[in-house]
């Protein structure tokens, strides 16, 4: 069997995992969905391949590499996809993949020369997905500029953020005062902290304009798929039928709004994520042991 050198993952591994996430990326721009055959497909052969190679080879570490993959999988995958920051296609997803890829130190006596490639990856994809999130609310804001103008005009004019930038100016010039009296590196490195509050700040004022702005519409009941973010309450004769929540809606809300012949409701559109799995994959082959570098 063909090993890569950097990590200890098969050729085929390599290939099933790139195409899969080519397919996934091509689902999520183009329906926001990943299709739930694709992630558990990657489940089914990467424990039924394992379980093959083990009984073959006699060797369970096999097999227990992917289970332990799969359980990492399960975890960062309920995790983000309960926080509200992936759909459930992306959670289904990220545990299809950690399965196939499993989890496997080859040499655990080298430290942090042998983080398996299933914590890089994840890694990447947190410091890819930051930043293609960013990348994709801008061309979100520059395709919907009027809108999102009267939103920004709104938004900056709020009490909430008007009473936060006269602190965080407050707070700078304090900073800048103290640095300029005692010019330590103390002071240099408080002066720096502030600073990242405010673009900090201000990365978060732009996002929530966007997501406000560029990113909710109304849809027809029947148009609704399962995940999909409903923003506000649905109400029929005076009582509250549905709530928004972070998971998004389930089938049974589906039928409850079809039920009560629900027309349209306000959903949030997600961001399709899966294209950054796939940046941070190829990211994760490319740039190896980033980690090693930078902890040396």
């Amino acid at each position: 069997m063909l090993i890569l050198n950097t990590f200890n993952l098969t050729i085929i591994t390599v290939v099933i995992g790139l195409v899969s996430l080519i397919i996934a990326s091509l689902f999520d721009v183009k329906t926001r969905e990943v299709p739930d055959w694709l992630s558990f497909g990657l489940v089914a052969f990467a424990l039924g391949s394992s379980l093959i190679l083990t009984i073959y080879h006699g060797y369970a570490h096999i097999i227990i590499n992917s289970l332990i993959g799969l359980g990492i999988g399960v975890l960062l995958g309920l995790l983000m996809f309960y926080t509200g920051q992936w759909g459930g296609g992306d959670a289904k997803l990220i545990i299809g993949l950690s399965a196939l890829i499993g989890f496997s130190i080859s040499d655990p006596g080298r430290g942090v020369q042998s983080i398996p490639f299933l914590i890089l990856f994840f890694i990447n994809i947190l410091l890819v997905g930051a930043v293609y999130g960013i990348i994709f609310s801008i061309v979100k804001a520059i395709l919907n500029f009027k809108d999102f103008r009267r939103a920004a005009e709104k938004k900056l004019r709020s009490k909430e953020v008007v009473v936060a930038r006269i602190l965080l100016i407050i707070l700078a010039s304090g900073a800048f005062v103290f640095l300029l009296a005692t010019r330590s590196v103390e002071s240099a490195g408080l002066f720096l902290l502030v600073i990242s509050l405010f673009l900090f700040f201000y990365l978060w004022v732009f996002i929530s304009i966007v997501e406000k702005a560029c990113m909710i519409r109304k849809v027809r009941v029947k148009d609704l798929t399962e995940g999909d973010w409903i923003v506000n309450p649905v109400v029929r004769k005076n009582k509250v039928i549905l709530k928004p929540t972070r998971t998004g809606v389930t089938l049974r809300q589906l039928a409850l709004l079809k039920k009560h012949r629900v027309r349209k409701v306000t959903i949030k559109v997600g961001v399709p994520f899966v294209p950054s799995f796939l940046i941070a994959y190829i990211l994760t082959f490319i740039l190896g042991n980033w980690l090693h570098y930078l902890l040396l």
